[in-house]
């Protein structure tokens, strides 16, 4: 019902009863002021109460009509829920505090971090870019292996830098490694080439280094032996192969400069003890590890002199120009020890003895891991490492 409606309902009622009041009240005086003859004062009596009763109920029933008019009136005023309340609802009491862990604050990035790649101190911002494309067809970003060449396990993994992936254009992978044996499998061989940053096509440089460096060393342990393996015959022949693939692609061998460091792998001998020939051009280098002392050690290639007050990235001899320059050394490996083959993108953060990367690298590769953990650590977020990262590491004996 209406507020309007309920007014006017209310309204008619209380004239009708004061129509009935005043209609009874005269009556009764008509009533009392015509005499009777025998029972007078009684029928006044009740002519007087009926006017009481009357009057009485008039009030009373006014007063009730208007009642819930009052209270449609103010039902209106009061604010109504916007959904039907049940009439009957389980009502529980106050739920317990559920304690909350405290959230750790994100560090500020364009995408979240990386969870899976160790990362060292603050990071370095450019890691947490969208990875983007190069304009022409390269190599992919990230490639990786496994291998078991007789008593050698080998893990291998080479990653674009978060400093090439990023930019626009995006640039290649200018890394690039590859694994081989000798046909009996006693000797494990090994390559890694870091095209130069400065060079246009240097990613096909390294590509064509690593390549050609295993199939020629394959030659020379199977006409040569591994005591005849020449580091300038080696390196000269690959310089040729660099120049003949720029000349196909009608560009100046600068285009396609590259560094390069190789090793070849001999059986071990009655005690375990492994002998590892290594060659090297370039700043890309060698590094051995003893399972008993966390700490990757520095074994060959051309160290950087972190002495200085600015480290120079510039290389005294490059690919194919200055093939001339390539030395060779040769290193021991215990049983259960470990070389790693490394660009500079992770050489130069294991000499850095300001940092814990060095450590961490030497306890996580202790034995050998999936390639897919390799490939993670190899992918670390450190600040100011933003070069390609590749390394092939190579435990002597030890499949754990």
């Amino acid at each position: 019902m209406s507020r309007d409606h309920s007014r006017r309902g209310g309204l008619m009622g209380g004239r009708l009863r004061a129509v009935l009041f005043v209609a009874v009240v005269i009556g009764a005086f008509i009533e009392v002021s015509t005499p009777h003859r025998r029972y007078g004062p009684l029928v006044d009596v009740f002519a007087l109460a009926a006017v009481g009763v009357v009057s009485a109920a008039a009030v009373l029933g006014s007063e009730s009509a208007t009642t819930p008019a009052r209270q449609q009136d103010q039902l209106a005023q009061e604010p109504q829920p916007s959904t039907p309340v049940p009439i009957c609802r389980y009502v529980t009491g106050p739920a317990a505090p559920q304690f909350q862990p405290p959230r750790a604050r994100p560090f500020l990035r364009e995408r979240p971090t990386d969870l899976s790649v160790p990362r060292f101190g603050d990071g370095a911002r450019a890691q947490g870019y969208p990875w983007l494309l190069p304009e022409r067809t390269v190599q992919n970003g990230i490639a990786a292996d496994e291998a078991t060449v007789g008593a050698f396990t080998v893990r291998a993994a080479s990653v674009i830098g978060p400093g090439h992936r990023c930019g626009q254009p995006a640039e290649p992978r200018q890394d690039s490694y590859r694994i081989g044996r000798s046909r009996d499998s006693r000797y494990a061989i090994v390559a890694v080439a870091d095209g130069l940053s400065s060079a246009a096509w240097s990613d096909a440089g390294a590509t064509t280094a690593s390549s050609q460096a295993v199939t020629l060393l394959r030659e020379q342990i199977e006409t040569e032996g591994f005591g005849g393996l020449d580091v300038k015959e080696l390196y000269g022949r690959i310089a040729e192969s660099i120049a003949a693939h720029a000349a196909g692609r009608g560009v100046d061998t600068s285009h396609m400069a590259t560094v390069l460091i190789t090793a070849v792998l001999a059986e071990p001998d009655t005690n375990g003890v492994a002998q590892a020939w290594v060659a090297w051009l370039g700043d890309s280098s060698a590094w051995t590890l003893d399972p008993h002392v966390p700490l990757w050690r520095f074994a060959a290639g051309e160290a950087k002199d972190r002495a200085a007050a600015v480290v120079s990235n510039e290389v005294a001899g490059r690919l194919p120009d200055t093939p001339q320059l390539a030395r060779d050394h040769y290193v021991t490996l215990a049983p259960g020890a470990a070389l790693a083959l490394v660009t500079d993108g992770i050489g130069d953060a294991w000499a850095d003895p300001t940092g814990n990367i060095n450590e961490y690298f030497a306890n996580a590769w202790r034995s050998p891991v999936p390639a897919t953990r390799l490939t993670a650590d190899v992918g670390f977020d450190a600040p100011q490492c933003l070069d390609d990262r590749t390394a092939v590491v190579m435990w002597n004996g030890d499949r754990a």
